[in-house]
């Protein structure tokens, strides 16, 4: 009786081994990497615009929306474009496939200038992106949202300011990322899926080729 509860049992470890293998196999990630970085021009008396990201979705049609992170974080694009920086947003382990949409949603502007620190609107807070994101197990994926910072920031008739974003977004599949001191992020290699200038107009819509006129007469918000 002895013998039949020990063969019992090693027959249900080696079951419970073999579901556990087979979920593994089942459930494949990827490393996903995204980071944010600003190429922009001089911006004059402009001296800081640091922007609050509370989130990164990426979205695909087998899984819906997917969150990347959800812990704010707040970037200084001009100090990016000083220190001609790719900053770390989120490195993480995904399911492999293929994501269509990426998210980005922003609560916060602030533009500091020679009068002082002023919060800029936003025509819409939430940045929905088309590009192609390729996940694969044992392979790393990068997402970049570089703010070109001169195409977004306007001001009003009032002095008020307006950050209409525009993006160029560039994913890449199979890249050697490295995340280096001061969550410097030094991509190299891969291919490159997506490489877009993504922008958004005064009424928050976005899209490939849209952004604010530098000669549109902007009403006071």
């Amino acid at each position: 009786m002895k013998k039949i509860s020990i063969l019992l049992g090693l027959m249900l470890l080696i079951v419970a081994c073999t579901q556990q293998v087979s979920d593994t196999q089942t459930n494949h990630t990827g490393r996903a990497v995204f980071a944010i970085t600003d190429a922009a021009a001089d911006m004059g008396t402009v001296s800081s615009v640091k922007v609050t990201v509370d989130s990164i979705r990426v979205n695909s049609q087998s899984e819906g929306w997917v969150i990347v992170s959800s812990s704010a974080k707040t970037y200084d694009l001009l100090k990016l474009q000083a220190e001609n920086k790719n900053e770390l947003f989120a490195d993480v382990q995904l399911k492999e496939g293929s994501y269509n949409q990426i998210r980005l949603d922003i609560s916060k502007v602030e533009v500091t200038d020679a009068n002082g620190t002023h919060e800029a609107k936003l025509p819409s807070g939430e940045l929905k992106l088309n590009g192609e994101l390729v996940v694969k197990a044992n392979s790393t994926s990068v997402a970049k949202f570089d703010f070109i910072v001169n195409e977004s920031l306007h001001v009003t008739g009032n002095g008020k300011y307006i950050l209409a974003p525009v993006i160029q977004l560039e994913t890449r599949e199979d890249a050697d990322v490295q995340i280096k001191s001061n969550n410097r992020v030094e991509i190299s290699g891969g291919r490159i899926k997506t490489n877009a200038k993504i922008g958004m107009d005064i009424n928050g819509n976005i899209g490939i080729g849209l952004k604010v006129s530098s000669t549109a007469k902007l009403l006071d918000q």
